[in-house]
């Protein structure tokens, strides 16, 4: 079996990078570490997701955050916690980004998949709804850790990683047409020279 070998660039790349993102993640860890909250954001939450349920006939009710929907064997509720705001996705995402090598105006293109994040994350809170609805209880506790659990970590990673290919796709067009545009700037001067 052939050993994959890496030299010192390519770790202190990685190094790099890891320092970088632990660093553009501190917002993440002072949240996990204080409990702390925006209550705001938990209520725009809910509001969305009870706003939705409503237009495609849930017929839910809301108490604060508990929003409870109409299954087969009676009423089936769900609180939207504060983990169910997608702020860990969110954060992980803006670290993620932030600790790349590409400039800051990418960086900042890139951050602009954010909203799509929380989008994706208010789809997965509705997804729950109506699993409940369509097929009870049945299996809720696998579906809801494989939809909460991994899902939203997919969704991040994919985005991640489609936006770091556009970056690289964009900066080696950009060198290409530098390359070809300094070319021609040297064929000019040489004509010149000739004459």
């Amino acid at each position: 079996m052939k050993k994959m070998r890496f030299d010192e660039k390519q770790l202190k790349s990685v190094l790099k990078f890891l320092i970088k993102f632990n660093f553009f993640a501190i917002p993440l860890y002072l949240i996990i570490v204080t409990d702390w909250n925006f209550a705001w954001l938990q209520t725009t939450t809910a509001n969305i997701t009870y706003s939705l349920l409503s237009l495609f006939g849930f017929s839910p009710t809301m108490n604060n955050l508990l929003i409870t929907i109409p299954i087969k064997n009676g009423n089936w509720a769900a609180y939207i916690s504060w983990d169910c705001t997608g702020w860990k996705s969110i954060l992980a995402f803006f670290a993620l980004v932030m600790s790349t090598d590409f400039p800051t105006r990418k960086k900042l293109l890139g951050l602009l998949f954010i909203p799509v994040i929380y989008l994706i994350n208010i789809a997965r809170i509705l997804f729950m709804f109506f699993y409940v609805r369509t097929y009870d209880l049945q299996y809720y506790s696998q579906v809801h850790s494989i939809v909460w659990g991994w899902g939203l970590i997919a969704v991040v990673l994919v985005l991640w990683v489609f936006w770091m290919q556009r970056s690289r796709m964009d900066r080696c067009v950009c060198r290409l047409e530098c390359k070809c545009e300094a070319k021609k700037q040297s064929k000019k001067h040489y004509k010149v020279k000739r004459a």
